[in-house]
């Protein structure tokens, strides 16, 4: 669950450095990214409500008060949101620019 969450935010972060954005090593910082990603357009709000809810189950599981695990349609909808993030902040990155190798 939380290679899931890492994913996604490293996604968004990712688009932040490339927008000159950085994000604070404080509380609320995670939260930050999730409402970063609604306002570059990486998730609609549906997609935000379900990053943020990501986010949480992260928290819970790192950070236990009681046992969680998560259902496999959870997991399911978790792995096609996390997959969705990673391909709309993919798209906002400029091409790489990697000389060709020398003959």
């Amino acid at each position: 669950m939380s290679n899931f969450h890492e994913a996604a935010r490293l996604s968004v972060t990712a688009i932040a450095t490339l927008n000159g954005y950085r994000f604070r090593n404080a509380p609320g910082a995670h939260e930050a990214v999730v409402d970063y990603a609604l306002a570059i357009g990486i998730v609609d709000t549906k997609g935000h409500a379900q990053l943020d809810q990501l986010r949480q189950l992260r928290h819970d599981i790192n950070y236990p008060a009681d046992l969680v695990e998560p259902s496999r349609r959870e997991l399911d909808v978790i792995a096609s949101l996390v997959t969705s993030v990673i391909g709309s902040a993919s798209e906002k990155l400029p091409a790489p620019r990697i000389p060709p190798p020398p003959d």
